[in-house]
């Protein structure tokens, strides 16, 4: 009955609506067909029979479009293939449309998007758009970063572009084989100014204060002045730099060994010394050319020996290089976590790798300064700057002193692990004790800050449990941190600490209450916790336990 009604619709002269529609459809830029569940042509616009040369009878509505697809099959449209094979596989297309935009390629270069859907009164739209033109801008545009890439990477200088942020943009492979600095530092994104500083902690600029060298070469990235100036390597060799700034932003640097260059001209003015010297001893000419002779011949042996010497030098010395960097790179990973003693147990091989993930039972402490948001809110960051100084600079010595692993500092707070990743005895009294050490050390620092106007007090919460801990980030950014209810514990029982006051959970309590003098706090709601929490405040160790560690 359906078919019918199609049938008669199809017979009724179009209306206007209809006739509007087949305009908009013949100018439209792609190519369209419409074909219904039995693969007969509903409609195809001007378009569409402009791109295939057919017999425009195939194309008339009610036509079956499998032989449309034959015909073209036969006359090598789609190239050698098996004539059955093909329409079968397109018609199986026509009938099950994926609704996916595929491209198909014309025997004469052409390139087409076809998208085919389904309708939902029945039959299935096929679109064609031609993008030929898009095909070959976007290989143009490949072949020439190809070739722009090819040509940065053989230029005979070092060449390095910096955005206005200061980082690294693009660097070409003469600059980085130009110096022996790790290859993540030289990476897009990278900060240069990261990679002056890897030059100037090893020795690149000479002596002199680091931070100073680095500071006069962000100075001139920042501000180049468009002139070359030269540059005398460790190594011996000499470079030109140049500096320009680029008009849609940042700087390129542009570096030429002119080491061969500076060579002669010393070799120049060697020997127009001598050539001076022998035109003064004319009378003495020939016995003085044949000196200088026999000295040029003893010195081209000499440096051929120097050479080969220099050669198996550079040879062992890159060999070294590579040891100690390796070495260098996994004690930084260490100290920057650790106490130099637990540094020494891992690298000597008697602790487990600590950027390993793994379960453990740790303890967890928590400290952070009372009143520090209000301090930073009215103080100068000079002032603040110094404060924290002082403060972690005490931190630093008790976790040290008591082989505490530094997870992180961030502000006035520090988070500080027990336990992992070398085990601790008495893990939970060794932490109420660097707690103690703290608390007295800071409270010294506390009353000379009030003098200066500083209102700063100092509070701790300790807990103990399971966590998970090992390395979180990404490659290039790893922390060793720690995760798990535990972490979250000592921070909110640091949260509630007064001034003064070291907040331990039940489970240390239970561990270390024969050790250590406390007063309950009672119950605290703790944010996180559905349960309120027992706390207790450590007010030091009994006078016995405290005689033996003394």
């Amino acid at each position: 009955m359906k078919r019918l009604s199609d049938l008669q619709v199809a017979r009724d002269p179009p209306t206007a609506l209809a006739r509007q529609l087949g305009i908009a459809l013949d100018s439209m830029p792609g190519a369209l067909v419409y074909t219904d569940d039995d693969l007969n042509v509903i409609f195809c616009n001007d378009r569409f029979r402009e791109m295939y040369a057919v017999p425009g009878g195939l194309l008339q509505p009610g036509q079956p479009y499998p032989a449309f697809l034959r015909y073209l099959a036969e006359h090598g449209y789609y190239g050698e293939c098996d004539v059955e094979a093909e329409v079968a596989r397109r018609v199986e297309s026509l009938r099950n449309p994926s609704g996916q935009s595929f491209e198909d390629r014309t025997p004469d270069g052409r390139w087409l998007r076809v998208l085919r859907r389904q309708v939902s009164g029945g039959g299935t739209v096929t679109v064609m758009t031609d993008i030929t033109e898009q095909k070959e801008i976007q290989q143009e545009l490949a072949n020439r970063q190809a070739e722009f890439r090819v040509a940065l990477d053989n230029m005979p200088g070092a060449l390095v572009y910096t955005d206005d942020r200061l980082n690294i943009v693009f660097c070409n492979d003469r600059f980085k084989e130009m110096y022996t600095a790790p290859p993540e530092l030289l990476q897009p994104g990278r900060p240069y100014a990261s990679f002056l500083r890897y030059l100037a902690e090893n020795g690149y600029y000479g002596e002199g204060d680091v931070d100073t060298l680095v500071s006069q070469r962000v100075q001139s990235l920042q501000n180049p002045t468009g002139e070359s100036f030269e540059d005398h390597a460790p190594d011996g060799r000499w470079f030109r730099v140049l500096r320009r700034r680029v008009a849609t932003g940042g700087t390129v640097t542009v570096m030429t060994d002119i080491t061969g260059q500076k060579v002669a001209e010393r070799e120049l003015l060697d020997a127009t010394r001598r050539t001076e010297e022998a035109n003064k001893l004319i009378t003495e000419k020939n016995r003085t050319l044949e000196a200088l002779y026999t000295e040029i011949r003893d010195k081209n042996r000499q440096l051929e020996e120097q050479a080969a010497q220099i050669a198996d030098w550079n040879a062992r010395l890159e060999i070294r290089v590579a040891e100690q960097v390796a070495q260098i790179g996994q004690m930084s990973k260490l100290t920057r976590f650790l106490s130099p003693k637990v540094s020494d147990l891992i690298m000597s091989g008697d602790a487990d790798d600590p950027l390993k993930t793994r379960r453990r039972e740790i303890t967890v402490v928590f400290v952070d300064l009372r009143g520090f948001t209000g301090f930073t809110e009215t103080a100068e960051p000079e002032e603040v700057m110094g404060v924290l100084r002082e403060y972690h600079a005490e931190l630093g010595r008790a976790i040290m002193a008591y082989d505490g692993t530094i997870e992180n500092f961030v502000g006035d707070g520090a988070m500080i692990l027990f336990n992992d990743p070398v085990p601790v005895e008495n893990h939970e009294l060794q932490a109420i004790r660097m707690a103690l050490v703290m608390r007295d050390s800071v409270g010294a620092l506390a009353r000379g800050w009030q003098k200066r106007g500083f209102a700063l007090g100092f509070g701790v919460g300790i807990a103990a449990g399971y966590a998970t801990i090992g390395t979180i980030g990404f490659e290039g950014r790893l922390d060793y941190g720690a995760i798990g209810t535990v972490t979250n514990l000592a921070a909110r029982l640091c949260g509630e600490a007064q001034d003064g006051q070291i907040l331990i959970s039940s489970r240390i309590f239970s561990k270390v209450e024969s050790d250590v003098e406390v007063e309950p706090v009672g119950e605290l709601a703790l944010k996180g916790f559905h349960r309120p929490v027992f706390a207790h405040n450590v007010t030091g160790i009994r006078q016995g336990l405290a005689r033996e560690q003394a």
